[in-house]
Formats: structure tokens, sequence, C-alpha cells
């Protein structure tokens, strides 16, 4: 049995004929091999930058701006109908100015958010009967609102509008076709010996992408449905259905937990290198001389285990603050709440919640309490941060 699979098209992955052609033919072998396939398309390599500039230049802006920053994906989304069509496969091209247009957001021009419930239900009535008797290529990155304003989904949009599509459509998978063929252990252009990862979880790919991978974007990332897998791969590999890095998971939109032991803050006065200690912190930090580490250890036995540094000179002193909580505040709209650090500092302190210690990384925030008061201050942020 096959499988329904949204592939995403796009960028250097698209340049010339020859490269329409060539995802035409690989698309042919999947769908006549018995897989429902919808193509979302971007467009050509360089083009939106090109129309942007023009359009800044003659002074659009707003809306204008976004339905001319859009038009490469239309005229892409023709292109691969057209492509599609001359060998054999039919294929209709989707754009906004369709009957049949799936994605709708807000009126944010630039980067606007899908309206999920909207963009579900006309993905459900218009498309979904079509798959498996036709291949939809559907334009990326642009959307319009409920109104019919067009707008754009900012950047990685194209991304992002295959992982709502299939979101929407109950795919299997959703497939992002980069030239890197997959996730890369890292950027190949500075480590030579760097690999293709096999599979990451959604969590670990949105950590990178937020931490500068440029091979997905983590708007994309934060759509994904628990019940469908991302592909990063080639079509060097001839198929859009094997191969490539396998992204698995789901990220909520925003949650609050709480350790569920009580935590130890150890303070280190360091004056040397602290390689081989055998501790693993939940969290740690540093700066000038200072190391802490969160471990829910005892903290006699953490301060057994470090006190030897104490004594070969590499720790200068030792401090421990135990009977903590701490509380991780994490998820994908984390980057939607402005003033975030505020937003979690202000309603503790209006409480007379003192806080401990704040480490964030990327979208994880982790908040470090009194143990006693973990409860109510894991309630207080998650009103705060609705």
């Amino acid at each position: 049995m096959g499988k329904r699979v949204v592939v995403k098209l796009g960028g250097s992955v698209l340049s010339s004929p020859e490269d329409f052609m060539r995802a035409a033919e690989v698309t042919k072998r999947d769908f006549e091999a018995g897989n429902e396939i919808l193509l979302v398309v971007s467009a050509m390599k360089g083009q939106t930058d090109q129309l942007i500039d023009m359009a800044r230049k003659v002074g659009a802006s707003g809306e204008l701006l976004d339905a001319i920053a859009g038009l490469g994906e239309v005229l892409s989304a023709r292109l691969m109908a057209s492509a599609l069509n001359s060998i054999g496969v039919p294929s209709v091209a989707i754009d906004p100015c369709s009957p049949i247009w799936p994605i709708y957001t807000d009126g944010s021009f630039g980067d606007a958010d899908p309206d999920i419930p909207t963009t579900c239900g006309a993905a459900i009535s218009n498309i979904e009967h079509m798959l498996g008797k036709c291949v939809p290529v559907v334009c990326g990155y642009v959307g319009k609102t409920r109104e019919g304003k067009l707008t754009t989904l900012g950047r990685g949009g194209s991304d992002t509008t295959a992982v709502i599509l299939a979101r929407c459509l109950r795919a299997d998978e959703v497939v992002l076709v980069k030239d890197s063929g997959g996730i890369m252990s890292a950027d190949p252009k500075i480590a030579g010996n760097a690999h293709k990862l096999s599979n990451l979880s959604a969590e670990e790919a949105l950590t990178l992408s937020m931490g500068g991978a440029k091979v997905l974007h983590h708007k994309a990332v934060r759509y994904l449905s628990p019940t469908v897998r991302m592909r990063v791969l080639s079509i060097d590999g001839g198929s859009f259905v094997r191969g490539g890095t396998i992204i698995s998971g789901h990220i909520p939109e925003l949650k609050v937990e709480v350790h569920e032991k009580p935590v130890s803050m150890v303070t280190l006065i360091v004056d040397g290198d602290l390689n081989g200690l055998d501790l693993r912190p939940l969290s740690e930090s540093k700066l000038d001389k200072a190391v802490i580490l969160y471990l829910d250890e005892p903290p006699e036995e953490v301060v057994k285990k470090v006190h030897p540094l104490v004594e070969r000179g590499v720790v200068k002193a030792i401090s421990v603050k135990k009977d903590l909580a701490m509380i991780k505040v994490w998820g994908g709209a984390i980057e939607d709440v402005p003033g975030v650090i505020n937003k979690i500092s202000d309603p503790l302190a209006s409480m007379g919640i003192n806080i401990h210690g704040l480490q964030t990384v990327h979208n994880k925030i982790a908040v470090f309490v009194d143990w006693k008061n973990r409860e109510v201050a894991a309630s207080e942020l998650e009103e705060a941060l609705g």
C-alpha cells in the first residue's frame, strides 16, 4: 500500500526547465507506484528576493508587497503542473486565485501565521478527493485571509505550507527536498567529516533550526503533527518516499513542566579544567570563574564528587542551595510571546516567589524556585503565558 505524501520543492532544486522535468519524473515514479502525492513549490532560486526588491523600489507595501512577493510561487506551480502533464501525470496548479485554494492566514503581512481550522477545512473539502487521481501542485509561501487579502508566511514559508497541508490532510509524511540530502551533524563546509543524520526528534530539529541550521526553519517544525513524519532528502535519491533524515514527534505550542524531583544548585568557583567531573547536570551555566550546576542528586553526594577537585586546586570553593524546583517552560509558541522573560519573572515576583536561577536555550526556559512553591509558581506561569 502506498503512502500519502506532501512534497515540498523549490529554490535551487527548481532552477531550470531540466530541474522541473527531473522532479516530474521522480514524482511520476512514486505516483505510479501507488502513492498519493501532493507537491508544494516555492519560487526558483533568487526570484523572490528580486520581486521584493523591485516592489520596494516602486513603493509597494503591505498587502501589495506580499501579492508581488508570491508571484514566483505562482510561476513555479504552473511550470511544475505543466511538466507533469507533459509526461502523462494528471496535475492541477493551485494558486491563491483558484477557487480551491487551501491556505488561510491572519492578516500579518510579511510573516503571517496560518489559520489552522480554516485551512484544514478548505484542504479536506477542496483537495483531499483529488489525491491518488492526480498530483495537485500548490503554491508554497503564500496565503490569504478569510477576507481575500493576500499574505506571505515569512522565511521558510514554503516548508510551513507543506507541513500544514500534511497535518490537515493526515498525510503519512511531509518531505522537504533539499540540496543537502538530509540534516547533517554539522555544516560540511566547516566540518569535513560531517555526516548525515538518519533521524531526529522534533524537539532536536527545532533546537538545531533555532540555533542557525539553515536546512529547516523553526516555524515549519512548530506545526508538525505528531502523526506525520518529516523526511528531509535530496532529489538525487530518485524517490520522495525513502531515504534522507526522518524527523518524528511533536512540539507543543506552550508547555509548563515541573521536574519531578527536588533540585540542588551547586556553585563552583573554578581555577582550572573541570573535565572528567562525574556529574550529569539538568542544566548548567558559566560566567567568568563561576560555574553553576543544577542536579537532582542528593547535595551531599554532589559535594563528595566535587571536593576532590578542591584538593587538586581545580575548584577553589563549593556552595550548595538545595530543595529547589526546576520549572521548564517550552514550546513552539515561545518566540511569539513578546517580553517572555518579564512575563515569567513579574508574576512570580508579585507573589513573593524568589527566582534562584533562570536559563534560556532557544525555545526552552528553565526557572528555579523553592520546592515548596513549585505548584503555585507553575500554575501562575501557565496563566500568565496563556
